[in-house]
């Protein structure tokens, strides 16, 4: 998976929200998202960092990793709303 600039995302792509949160998290566009959702080929969606997305939950919830870790799991990364959802990568993933 390629990481595009920023500036590569799609019109319609999709943010997290509240963006004062994760917009921290957010790492570049990918075309091509290598995760379970169906996606549409040439929409370049936001790229967002796993392990920066749960510290901004921590940090916008007040609550523990744990319960963040919980929380992205449920409601971020395993919410689908169309192609434009955002898709999420690690340091394990390839370079970005």
């Amino acid at each position: 998976m390629t990481v595009q600039p920023i500036s590569q995302i799609h019109p319609e792509a999709l943010f997290l929200e509240p963006r004062e949160h994760f917009d921290k998290a957010l790492v570049g566009a990918v075309a091509s998202p290598d995760d379970h959702w169906p996606r549409v080929e040439s929409m370049n969606v936001a790229a967002y960092d796993t392990y920066c997305c749960i510290d901004a939950i921590q940090e916008w919830l007040g609550c523990s990793s744990e319960e963040a870790a919980e929380w992205f799991d449920y409601n971020t990364s395993g919410a689908w709303l169309g192609e434009g959802t955002p898709t999420f990568i690690t340091a394990e993933d390839d370079e970005y």
